[in-house]
């Protein structure tokens, strides 16, 4: 986990309702709706996002495939492919030894992003749609237990060229990612990923960065920004001040800020994996209400279920 659960009881709110608000854009109603039940707060994990080379890889087994996805030299870590899910409640059930109704879940963590990009984009109408269709069709072949795919750069023509953020690149290019910069984060209008991992913009698959792990790093968030605020279709916030990124293979880091220098260190510090490919995990912020049964007493463990 990323973040303890933060339970605040609710016959001593006086005063700490500022921490839960801060933590999700909850509205007042919400709060008050929780009379005599518990207000918990904590970050939820709500997405995977597999970094592959490309064509057949995949960590999960289920390698996709287009006519825009491209084999590249697996000693090549300039490139990479990413495909983002929503984590399925059942999965969060088996992770938290099906004790997960203590949680608040990926629904209570849905929210919508702005489309930030169609100001600046040169080729987002045609590739959009390419996008849309293709995620359609692949969840509606998929059986009901697999997690839902969210966006893939396998079916974005853009991920190749990065001719979305041509414009956005172009009026962006004075701007140096460094410590001070890379740490003005605006709703989705994020220039550098963090202080450590350069510039988000053009939102593509190549990277210099000198470090594998790091450069699968910035496809992963790359490819969630573009999925949040250019495509629509990330159900999740995915600004890099609300959101926190953890990888989660070859290795287990800790969830922090995508960019920033304890992620940085903690990657760094991890192993190379010989066929470059990489798991992360999205963590969003969510609050919600819950009676003291739920919190205190077992999970009956029906989420488990899928289908």
């Amino acid at each position: 986990m990323t973040d303890a659960i933060t339970i605040q009881n609710p016959r001593n709110r006086g005063g700490s309702t500022g921490h839960v608000l801060a933590k999700r854009s909850v509205t007042f109603t919400e709060i008050r709706n929780c009379t005599d039940k518990f207000i918990v707060s904590h970050y939820q994990p709500v997405a995977l996002i597999e970094v592959i080379k490309g064509g057949g890889d995949s960590a999960l087994g289920v390698g996709l495939g287009s006519l825009f996805s491209t084999g590249v030299d697996n000693n090549d870590y300039t490139t990479f492919e990413a495909r983002i899910y929503e984590i399925p409640s059942w999965a969060i059930a088996m992770a938290m030894a099906y004790q997960d109704c203590k949680l608040c879940g990926v629904d209570k963590a849905k929210t919508g992003n702005p489309k930030l990009s169609s100001a600046t984009s040169v080729c987002s109408a045609a590739t959009d749609q390419i996008v849309s269709k293709a995620v359609s069709q692949f969840n509606k072949a998929m059986p009901a237990c697999m997690p839902k795919l969210l966006y893939s750069t396998e079916f974005d023509p853009a991920w190749r060229t990065g001719c979305r953020d041509m414009a956005h690149t172009f009026l962006s290019n004075p701007i140096t990612c460094n410590e001070l910069t890379g740490n003005i984060s605006m709703f989705g209008m994020e220039l550098c990923i963090g202080p450590k991992w350069g510039p988000l913009y053009p939102r593509q698959m190549a990277t210099q960065n000198d470090s594998a792990p790091i450069a699968a790093g910035i496809a992963a968030y790359r490819a969630i920004h573009v999925s949040a605020f250019a495509q629509g279709s990330f159900p999740f916030n995915g600004s890099l001040a609300i959101g926190k990124l953890q990888q989660t293979s070859p290795m287990v880091t800790v969830g922090f800020g995508a960019g920033s220098m304890m992620l940085d260190t903690q990657m760094r510090a991890g192993p190379v994996d010989p066929m470059h490919t990489y798991t992360f995990v999205w963590w969003v912020p969510v609050t919600c209400c819950k009676d003291y049964e739920e919190i205190m007493g077992i999970c009956d463990g029906s989420s488990s279920f899928c289908g």
